[in-house]
């Protein structure tokens, strides 16, 4: 069966491609409850960002970072852009069916993270220990 685990690992590889970005999955929760303008998808995502346990920082998207992360997506066909004909300018994202769908398929992934949250604290563990190690290597 080494054609079917190959096709495994290159799609497995095209995900990590495809889902490769920071603000990715903020983006595609915040899109989950439907259209938002620009501002409003903005403002959604801030709200949801929290403390990151893996980088021990809390971050915050900047717009031109937002601006940026749409376009990837829009042109990987995971976002949709409608541009209302108003004064001012206002552009609407939504999901695409296949965004959705991903989002959707992705809830068995985030399910086994919950039931197996031992060993994803186990792996946060070891890296801050690495980084405290390597910190007390460091001269002052």
């Amino acid at each position: 069966m080494v054609t079917g685990e190959a096709r495994f690992l290159q799609r497995s590889r095209d995900l990590r491609h495809l889902l490769n970005g920071e603000w990715i999955a903020h983006i595609l929760v915040a899109l989950s409850a439907g259209p938002l303008h620009y501002t409003e998808l903005y403002a959604a995502i801030q709200e949801m960002t929290t403390f990151d346990p893996w980088t021990g920082t809390e971050r915050r998207i900047q717009s031109r970072a937002l601006g940026r992360t749409l376009r990837r997506m829009e042109t990987a066909g995971l976002v949709d852009r409608f541009e209302e004909r108003t004064f001012p300018r206002s552009v609407v994202y939504s999901l695409t069916p296949a965004a959705a769908d991903l989002l959707a398929r992705s809830q068995t992934l985030v399910d086994w993270a919950e039931e197996n949250l031992d060993l994803i604290e186990r792996l946060q563990k070891a890296q801050a220990d690495d980084e405290q190690s390597q910190d007390d290597e460091q001269p002052d």
